[in-house]
């Protein structure tokens, strides 16, 4: 059948309804034969396809196809489709008659005529390219999105395999508690601590582990971890073993009930019985150490004080001797060196006794110290020194006045600084003292600078603070300043070091921690 025979006896409505079907510009609808050549072309075909109907009709429908075997085998199956069950859609890439692709809707409807022979195929397309490509895009991101999830899904498991490793293979013990302080888990490191393993059910509470006298402690802390969830506490108690026996534990609890991912009380702790006992015999020999020093110190002191009387006789009768003429100048020689001797040997006594009574701490208490105040006793004390030796005394102690220390020993070490800046002065140059104290890392600083002599430091500064130690010896002195200065300044917790030019001056540095001393 013809294109003529397929549109010849038309009645006035097929008329009207052809002329309403060649105006509809949104969808292209043409009519093709038994064969695929197309008879008739609307106005919504030409803009979708890009022909003119006298472009076009004639033509084969698989003009809109691409050129494969697969595009082709489409168009065959479509029809076919179509005339076994009247009405058939498909979708597919379809070509322009510019050569551009696009996503097109097709709905292929078997025609008839009143004999019921096929006559036909009538073709209603739509341009979908819009929609299929943002299917594609949507499809590409759930795609993507998809990948994602499976990358996270899988960094998840790995994350939780890597907890779980490091938690079985923790060198600490994890244990985790509910509310009631239940034990609900326990690490496997936990057997090699306590003996307990992490597959037993343990008929008690994490109380009954502990220690009887250090159950009261455990408890107050217990409750103020349920009341303050976001502070940890860090605690060293007693804790039994599986054999019976109890051993030190350090442990650190965090409370987390509150969390969604963990919702327990989460304890890290690790044995530090050799660490506990090992403190215990450092305290112990360290007190030992203490009671020696002081049995010996005490020793000393009676050997001093009980030597003092026959050192004093022995001065009387060296002095009764020097009465009698002596027969020549040998004996009145010897006797002269007897009693230089006598009276080294008692100055050494007198030494020996200073320095244990600097050493001693039993009749002194730490105490609240001003330094202003400390400086202006001192220069009250030794104040015909200073008027004599008309020196200044320049304090700057601004940034830090108040400490907590030995008042004795704080003023004794200012006090051998000043008088031995002034006996070291340079002659001419009247004396300049500059004490000032700061905070720096964490410490309080005394500097003490003076414009004296100075110091070969090259020659005599690793002997500076040795006792009996002298290096000018145009200066009456005993070499024990310094080292009354070190040995107090160690004494109270601190350092000392000195810088020194020779007529330059010298500059002492005294550091004490800051957290026992400053106020």
């Amino acid at each position: 059948m013809n294109t003529t025979e397929l549109l010849t006896g038309q009645s006035v409505d097929e008329k009207l309804f052809r002329l309403l079907v060649s105006s509809v510009t949104d969808y292209a609808i043409f009519l093709i034969d038994i064969n695929g050549y197309i008879l008739s072309w609307n106005e919504g075909a030409e803009r979708i396809h890009g022909y003119q109907s006298e472009e076009i009709i004639s033509r084969h429908i698989s003009v809109f196809y691409r050129p494969n075997d697969n595009e082709r085998k489409l168009l065959s199956h479509s029809l076919k489709l179509a005339l076994k069950n009247g009405t058939h859609e498909t979708e597919g890439w379809r070509v322009r008659k510019n050569g551009s692709a696009f996503w097109a809707n097709d709905t292929l409807t078997s025609l008839y005529n009143d004999h019921g022979n096929l006559i036909g195929f009538a073709n209603v397309s739509r341009d979908a390219t819009e929609r299929k490509l943002a299917e594609e895009k949507k499809a590409q991101q759930n795609a993507e999105l998809e990948k994602r999830v499976q990358e996270n899904t899988q960094q998840i498991i790995a994350n939780e395999i890597r907890f779980r490793k490091l938690i079985e293979n923790s060198y600490e013990g994890i244990s985790l508690f509910d509310g009631e302080l239940n034990i609900i888990y326990r690490s496997p490191s936990c057997e090699r601590i306590n003996g307990w393993t992490h597959l037993e059910e343990l008929p008690f509470k994490a109380l009954d582990m502990v220690h009887p006298d250090d159950a009261p402690l455990m408890e107050g802390h217990f409750r103020k971890l349920l009341q303050n969830p976001l502070e940890p506490i860090i605690v060293n108690c007693r804790n039994r073993h599986k054999q019976g026996h109890y051993i030190w534990v350090e442990c650190i609890f965090n409370n987390m009930l509150h969390d969604v991912n963990v919702r327990a009380i989460v304890c890290n702790f690790r044995d530090v019985t050799e660490q506990h006992n090992a403190q215990l015999e450092r305290e112990r020999i360290t007190q030992d150490l203490v009671q020696r020093n002081k049995d010996l110190e005490q020793y000393a002191y009676i050997i001093s004080h009980n030597l003092r009387a026959p050192v004093a006789n022995i001065a009387g009768l060296s002095g009764l001797l020097q009465d009698i003429p002596a027969s020549d100048d040998e004996q009145t020689y010897t006797l002269d060196m007897l009693a230089h001797a006598v009276e080294n040997l008692d100055d050494v006594i007198l030494n020996l006794n200073q320095i244990l009574q600097a050493s001693s701490e039993a009749n002194d208490q730490v105490e609240e110290v001003s330094l202003t105040e400390l400086v202006k006793a001192i220069q009250f004390s030794i104040n015909s020194l200073i008027q004599k030796s008309e020196v200044t005394i320049q304090c700057d102690f601004s940034e830090v006045d108040r400490l907590l220390t030995l008042k004795s020993y704080l003023h004794s070490i200012i006090q051998n600084l000043i008088t031995n800046s002034i006996k070291y002065k340079r002659p001419y140059i009247k004396p300049v003292i500059s004490i000032r104290s700061a905070i720096t890392d964490n410490n309080v600083v005394i500097y003490f600078k003076d414009n004296g002599k100075g110091i070969d430091m090259a020659k005599h500064g690793h002997q500076l603070f040795g006792l009996y130690k002298r290096f000018d010896y145009s200066v009456e002195g005993k070499g024990m300043g310094l080292f009354m200065v070190k040995m107090q300044v160690e004494r109270l917790g601190g350092t000392i070091s000195v810088a020194s030019e020779v007529n330059k001056g010298t500059e002492f540095t005294i550091k004490f921690p800051l957290s026992l001393t400053a106020i």
